[in-house]
């Protein structure tokens, strides 16, 4: 049998007379200049993700609304609106508007204004060519048809402007 497949013991004597067992000392091993600039890039990394959560601005006032605005739809930047599509503005109670779209003043009708005073259960009711404001709902909206004062978007960016005030009662 050589020295190496031979059992190996360490006993107490093995050890230097100027070392106990408990003082033994174990060497470091020097972290690499690789391994502390890996760890600095993950720490710098992990922060920067940290602080763009913290920093980040989303939904309501991402769009700079008025407090007067609840909702509007389409969406600013929508890319993809077909050349029907309402546009409709959610003002908060107490507000009245008007749309102006790509400088046109669409004309506004109050939706009780616009309906008969008697509707029977399951009629239907004849709305006017123009922007319809519901006071109940604090709703504006306008859904461009044959005759209005805006048949269709074309195609390209559209400007659309809401001017709204506090109803005086």
């Amino acid at each position: 049998m050589s020295d190496i497949d031979a059992p190996h013991e360490a006993t107490i004597d093995d050890v230097g007379a100027d070392q106990s067992p408990s003082t033994a000392v174990r060497r470091r091993r020097r972290p690499s200049i690789e391994m502390v600039l890996i760890s600095a890039g993950l720490a710098l990394g992990l922060m920067m993700v940290v602080l763009g959560f913290m920093s980040a601005t989303t939904g309501r006032d991402a769009l700079g609304y008025p407090d007067q605005i609840i909702g509007v739809s389409p969406a600013p930047n929508d890319r993809q609106v077909l050349s029907q599509t309402e546009i409709s503005v959610d003002l908060i109670d107490g507000y009245e508007a008007e749309l102006i779209l790509d400088g046109i003043t669409i004309p506004t009708t109050r939706l009780e204004d616009a309906s008969p005073q008697e509707v029977r259960p399951g009629q239907q009711i004849e709305l006017p060519k123009t922007a319809i404001y519901d006071q109940g709902n604090s709703l504006i909206r306008f859904e461009p048809t044959e005759g209005a004062a805006v048949e269709k978007y074309d195609v390209g960016v559209h400007r659309v402007t809401v001017l709204f005030w506090k109803i005086e009662e």
